[in-house]
């Protein structure tokens, strides 16, 4: 795998700049006097964040440290196997020892989603490790409903590849999403082939919005069957300094789709700072049209750059279109 994704940063429309401030590799941390604990043998993925959630042991897994708020799951160097689906009930990082190399591969057994962020309450930290499908299921599925605390995210995912899944990559529900020098490619779904953002209506009936904020990252090669082959947005979505690369949709926004369920509805595409690279958007297709952009709201492409998309580009209430 390791070679087909440094592939998609070595074509001439990839500028330098942002490859190298996606390609390279922040380190982590686990918090002092937190817990710690390593995945290999009978300590399966599954049983260390097991162990977490429950402050305690789990299934041939041992820890250092002391249980507590802002535990580490670490995952070393390797392919391990995860044979069902997750929930992740604590605030907890989980950190691998290379983003290539450190490798969560889902086996066809997982249905639904791998990873859940099942706790609305909680922030759940992902660095430096890749996040394999199965060709089906949803790789990381975030459950905002009812979530209180809007100041922090509920999924953070920084040097982190996700490729392969079915059901969309990332998807997340009424939930705050922060992605950081990561690769989201190769995945498939109806709403968002590679990420889904939406608004979720609570049991009181009062709605949560989704906020998707993505930054010096790629969201590329992904297909949609519906909309927004790359990215579909119901809710707040900011891009900066992104590459959308040879997305497609079947039927309008191949690299995104926003749509609107309730107010508050935003999209924005900007540099991530004056010396970052422009967003950039390439070899995007919908069959019904829009190949770069369809909004149901006002959206602006703020110093974006293009090539090699089919036309028609973006929808009329889009500013800054490549249009190429």
């Amino acid at each position: 795998m390791t070679p087909t994704i440094r592939s998609i940063f070595s074509g001439p429309a990839r500028r330098a700049a942002f490859a190298t401030a996606l390609l390279s590799t922040a380190a982590g941390a686990s918090a002092a006097n937190a817990a710690t604990i390593t995945v290999g043998g009978a300590c399966t993925f599954r049983n260390a964040v097991t162990s977490i959630n429950g402050g305690a042991n789990w299934g041939g897994c041992s820890h250092s440290g002391t249980y507590g708020s802002g535990d580490t799951v670490v995952v070393p160097l390797g392919t391990f196997n995860i044979y069902q689906s997750i929930d992740v009930k604590k605030t907890m990082t989980i950190h691998g020892l290379d983003k290539y190399n450190a490798i969560l591969q889902a086996t066809n057994a997982v249905s639904g989603y791998a990873i859940k962020v099942a706790n609305p309450s909680i922030v759940v930290k992902i660095d430096n490790v890749t996040i394999n499908g199965n060709g089906g299921a949803t790789g990381v599925y975030v459950d905002g409903e009812g979530d209180t605390n809007l100041n922090d995210n509920n999924l953070e995912l920084n040097y982190v590849v996700v490729a392969g899944w079915g059901d969309t990559g990332v998807r997340g529900e009424g939930a705050r999403i922060l992605v950081q020098h990561s690769l989201i490619y190769e995945n498939a779904g109806t709403f968002g082939g590679g990420v889904s953002s939406v608004n979720v209506q609570n049991d009181n009936g009062t709605w949560t919005l989704g906020t998707f904020v993505s930054k010096n990252s790629a969201i590329s090669f992904n297909t949609s069957y519906g909309y927004g082959g790359g990215i579909f947005s119901t809710g707040k979505m900011e891009l900066r300094s992104i590459l959308m690369q040879g997305n497609h949709a079947a039927n309008q926004g191949g690299a995104i789709w926003v749509a609107t369920s309730t107010s508050g509805t935003t999209c924005s595409v900007v540099r991530d700072s004056v010396n970052s690279a422009p967003s950039e958007f390439d070899e995007g297709s919908a069959d019904q049209g829009y190949s770069i952009i369809a909004s149901a709201v006002p959206c602006s492409l703020t110093g974006s750059i293009g090539s090699a998309n089919t036309s028609p580009y973006c929808t009329a209430n889009v500013s800054g279109c490549p249009n190429q």
